[in-house]
């Protein structure tokens, strides 16, 4: 009886240390961020790692919204809210293989939303290929009446028949919504104006740097200067970032000049994020980092943009970042 009491005994120990390991681990992943630790697994509030890569963000009334590539269980898009930058709470798969039949064998990368006023969509455009490698070359629209919700699948073409694949979008100020994509086997970055319903290509504006061989663009206005960053095509290797500036988004722009150090601290340009607080306007360079050989290890980097003058615009590496989002200040 004594041996098995004590075995009794062991159990109960045993079982208190293991609920207390729990415990820890759980109020670890549940403990508020004060910070972004660049280049480290970035993680939900219950604790899961955050896959929304090629994203873009987007301001809804007090919540940042980062919509980004999912490659799990057939999901294609997942969205996550935050009102500070640093603490994300997943909220919905928004486009995913069941979305639509044309996208059973469909990959789809670059997802950026904008939101239409006039008809009030959210509007998504995205990079889509069909089978496993990117000849097929295409951009894709989708649209939703609330950004938390799924999206509806509305097409895949090539704008003007041009090749499409890293993308972006950007809204003017002025509401005009511009549709960025590497064309020509990524040798041009093509610029176009869309509909007003932002459903379609309207106009086939601009072709910048022809045979520059750029991708992953980001842009961006600041002042009376629009930015679009960009990277090199070198597959999953990461590249010298460059960026370029203009007047008007119709250009004429300058010529492309480095950003960051020669592999932009190993990571691949997605988006420029304004922070627009009652103190100041700041913006934070978003990239990717890429893991070629097992997508589910890349991570992320957030860093602050710093401008010397209008139109220089400079990257620096910092190991973590406390953005506020009411003053605009980055720590």
């Amino acid at each position: 009886m004594k041996t098995q009491k004590t075995h009794s005994i062991s159990k109960s120990i045993l079982l208190l240390i293991l609920i207390s390991f729990t415990s820890g681990i759980f109020a670890q992943s549940m403990e508020t961020k004060t910070s972004i630790l660049n280049g480290q697994d970035f993680t939900d509030i219950k604790g899961t790692v955050i896959t929304a890569h090629g994203g873009g963000f987007l301001k809804v009334g007090d919540y940042y919204y980062w919509l980004g590539e999912n490659r799990k269980n057939g999901v294609f898009v997942s969205c996550y809210r935050s009102k500070d930058l640093m603490n994300w709470e997943f909220r919905a798969d928004l486009l995913t293989r069941e979305s639509n039949p044309t996208l059973d064998r469909a990959n789809i990368e670059r997802p950026k939303v904008i939101y239409n006023e006039k008809t009030k969509k959210y509007i998504m455009w995205m990079h889509y290929e069909y089978g496993r490698d990117y000849s097929y070359a295409r951009a894709a629209v989708a649209f939703s009446d609330n950004i938390e919700k799924p999206f509806t699948f509305l097409k895949s073409f090539r704008p003007f028949e041009n090749m499409s694949r890293d993308c972006t979008l950007y809204k003017d100020e002025d509401g005009t919504a511009y549709f960025l994509s590497a064309a020509r086997e990524n040798y041009d970055m093509m610029l176009y104006r869309l509909t007003d319903d932002y459903l379609d290509a309207k106009e086939q504006i601009a072709t910048l740097w022809p045979g520059g061989h750029r991708e992953a663009p980001a842009m961006v206005k600041r002042g009376d200067y629009y930015f679009l960053m960009t990277s090199g095509c070198t597959g999953w290797t990461p590249n010298q970032g460059k960026y370029a500036y203009a007047k008007s988004i119709l250009g004429p722009w300058s010529d492309l000049k480095d950003i960051g150090n020669s592999t932009t601290y190993d990571s691949q340009s997605t988006f420029i994020l304004p922070i627009k607080g009652n103190k100041k306007i700041n913006y934070l360079y978003v990239g990717d980092r890429w893991d070629g050989k097992k997508y589910s290890n890349s991570t992320y980097i957030f860093l602050p943009l710093t401008f010397e003058n209008d139109s220089t615009m400079e990257l620096k590496w910092v190991d973590k970042i406390s953005p506020n989002v009411q003053t605009g200040m980055i720590d």
